[in-house]
């Protein structure tokens, strides 16, 4: 028996799903939001996922984590200044998307938690599960979506939103990456030996 917590972090509303493979018709789910409903700092904000994700790991113990991965380049977008005497904008330097910030959070805390239990973890590039789940590595991210969702329905699974479905698909892909086998090996052949043991 190997769980695998898997997470589709995003700042409006994360998913989650927890898969034990190899049936789905077991799979647990759900989402979180740390949407404020008062002006909250960035700070603030990414406690509220470490709670939830600490929540999630005490109660279901996952033998294995996984998460989409976080942009590497955060992107950058020019501000525009206030316009001259003769017309011309004054340069005002960039700013960088602030939500793009919170997911590198939010994926730091997922590591922390893997991490600080010894749990084997990894991080899912979109375009890898998607080509692994959807087919299709290609999508859009809207069109990602509706492909999960539409996925899960084929599935019988009753996610409630996108980002649940996204999670479950995410948990899928879980089951085929190397580290989780290798992990899933480990677990079998201690089992074995235990086994073993008892008879012996």
């Amino acid at each position: 028996m190997a769980f695998i917590l898997a997470f589709d972090q995003s700042i409006a509303r994360t998913g989650w799903a927890l898969y034990e493979p190899p049936s789905v018709s077991s799979i647990k789910f759900g989402s979180f939001t740390s949407r404020p409903t008062t002006n909250m700092s960035t700070e603030e904000k990414a406690g509220i996922f470490c709670d939830e994700i600490e929540v999630l790991f005490k109660t279901h113990k996952p033998q294995f984590v996984i998460w989409e991965a976080a942009a590497e380049v955060i992107r950058s977008y020019a501000k525009q200044g206030k316009t001259d005497m003769i017309g011309e904008h004054q340069v005002q330097g960039v700013t960088v998307n602030a939500d793009q910030l919170i997911l590198r959070d939010i994926q730091g805390h997922i590591r922390h938690a893997a991490r600080a239990r010894r749990i084997p973890y990894e991080s899912a590039q979109p375009r890898t599960w998607r080509a692994a789940i959807l087919k299709n590595g290609n999508l859009t991210r809207d069109a990602a979506k509706k492909a999960a969702r539409d996925l899960c329905q084929m599935l019988r699974i009753p996610v409630k939103n996108e980002d649940q479905a996204e999670a479950v698909c995410i948990s899928m892909f879980g089951a085929t990456t190397q580290t989780f086998r290798l992990m899933h090996a480990r677990i079998a052949a201690e089992q074995a030996r235990r086994e073993q043991e008892k008879a012996a």
